[in-house]
């Protein structure tokens, strides 16, 4: 089962401890303490009195016989109600997408349990565990007293992030905010997070404009970056909706059964189409040539053969057996229909759910489905001038500061990240380079010369106040950084 462990760097557990007020008398508490790194950490810092909290008994086992001083529960701390608050609480909370909450069931925790407690009012439906964790720790301080949190630094975008910010505001005064790359946990994991310095306040009546810190962890040490990209200001003043929208692919709910069915003859073909599943089947900038897989789509109303009735069947039992995957079992008990699929309008300029080497925008000239492993681009203007909006290293450049990093160089890019791109005002561009960044875009859907992307820039940064080589250098040294992470 994944309980969303994530184990801090001994480095980053020390620095955080060191973030508390130094009053060794105080009650600590962590928890979710997992290998034991801030445990450890309290104990070098000198604190006497601290409790913690792990629900997984095999770690807990592990840990507990090492510090026998202090107060340490097998239990869920969702559901730990101590006696007493607390005057300090450091954490780093598992991280469980909202979606995955109730996969937790088997120990007690459900979203619709969870939002019976009236401490998560104000919480939205679409919270992340992470959230629920960071509001039951400041319901469990003492007021003024302090939470010291380490979480995805992702938070204010999320669609769920400006209202959980604002709850957090209507509690506490946030003190520090530090966001912080670089080998931060001991298995490869996201790697740029943020920490909170939060102050807990019933009624905080002055709003503190908190400037943020940026650190890295390099060879061991947490070194101040300095220079931070966010200083090395475009000046585009567009934003993403006004020239496209964006959705993901088709999701199957369940790969196995629909991509590429096997075990049983199909003699359905109208039930079967074609769709690119990943980015490594394209090639170049346009679908025309990439690698196809068959997909397992029966319309509603489908009179099924007798193969494809025994093909389902066979998958209904395994559905009914294992339960999972949750959203298709649901779905089986509502309707009888439920191996239909709603076919995705692809039509558009895809791109990488993950990003690790190249950046890239691929033009759908094939007509074809694809899957949720990509964003599919609507746009709203002249299709070509908008592949030129997006293949440039202006655009890339922003992508590679908004995206969250993974080990290994990996780069994830969700949907409300794609929005947050800005563009140069086309209505200000001539008609004559609105004309060249068309022929460009054409030219490098047809024969993938990538010096189109040098060259649709340098129309762009007629319109901007950077240099063609001062934005692409920046972003080749913000991807290099990513890819030696």
């Amino acid at each position: 089962m994944d309980l969303g462990q994530v184990f801090t760097d001994r480095v980053v557990a020390n620095y955080m401890v060191s973030l508390l007020f130094e009053v060794s008398n105080d009650r600590i508490l962590e928890p979710c303490f997992g290998g034991g790194a801030f445990l450890e950490a309290c104990k070098e810092a000198g604190y006497k009195n601290v409790y913690g909290c792990e629900i997984d008994e095999k770690l807990y086992k592990e840990v507990v016989n090492e510090y026998p001083d202090y107060k340490l529960l097998n239990v869920d701390f969702l559901n730990y109600n101590p006696y007493e608050v607390f005057d300090g609480i450091i954490m780093n909370p598992p991280y469980i997408r909202q979606e995955k909450i109730d996969d937790l069931e088997c120990l007690g925790i459900s979203k619709k349990k969870l939002r019976r407690n009236s401490i998560y009012q104000g919480l939205p439906s679409t919270a992340n565990l992470y959230m629920y964790f960071i509001i039951k720790a400041i319901d469990l301080l003492k007021d003024r007293g302090e939470l010291v949190v380490i979480f995805p630094s992702s938070w204010m975008n999320a669609r769920s992030g400006q209202s959980f910010k604002e709850l957090l505001v209507s509690r506490t005064w946030i003190e520090r905010e530090i966001y912080i790359c670089g080998e931060i946990f001991e298995k490869d994991a996201l790697v740029d997070v943020v920490i909170l310095k939060l102050i807990k306040d019933s009624n905080p009546t002055e709003k503190k404009d908190v400037k943020p810190e940026y650190l890295e962890l390099t060879d061991g040490k947490l070194k101040e970056v300095v220079g931070h990209s966010e200083e090395f200001v475009l000046n585009l003043s567009v934003p993403f909706s006004k020239y496209s929208s964006v959705r993901r692919g088709l999701t199957t709910g369940w790969n196995t059964m629909f991509i590429n069915p096997q075990g049983v003859r199909l003699d359905a073909e109208e039930c079967i189409t074609k769709i690119i599943s990943s980015p490594k089947a394209v090639h170049g900038y346009s679908t025309s040539s990439a690698e196809t897989d068959n997909l397992l789509m029966i319309p509603q109303g489908q009179i099924l053969t007798d193969e494809l009735q025994e093909y389902i069947t066979h998958f209904a039992k395994i559905l009914s057996s294992e339960k999972k995957p949750k959203t298709l079992y649901e779905k089986s008990k509502a309707s009888s229909e439920w191996y239909t699929l709603n076919e995705v309008d692809s039509n558009g300029i895809w791109f990488s759910y993950f990003v690790r080497n190249d950046m890239k925008f691929v033009m759908n000239t094939s007509n074809i489905l694809a899957r949720d492993n990509f964003y599919i681009i609507y746009p709203k203007i002249d299709k070509y001038l908008m592949f030129a909006l997006l293949n440039n290293y202006f655009t890339y450049y922003q992508l590679e500061t908004i995206g969250k990093k993974y080990g290994a160089g990996l780069l994830k890019l969700q949907r409300y990240d794609i929005e947050k791109l800005k563009f140069v005002d086309v209505e200000s561009i001539s008609e004559e380079d609105k004309e060249k960044l068309g022929s460009l875009a054409k030219k490098l859907v047809q024969f993938s010369e990538e010096k189109c992307i040098y060259d649709i820039t340098s129309i762009l940064s007629k319109y901007t106040k950077k240099k063609t080589d001062e934005i692409l250098v920046a972003y080749q040294n913000i991807k290099k950084k990513r890819l030696e992470a």
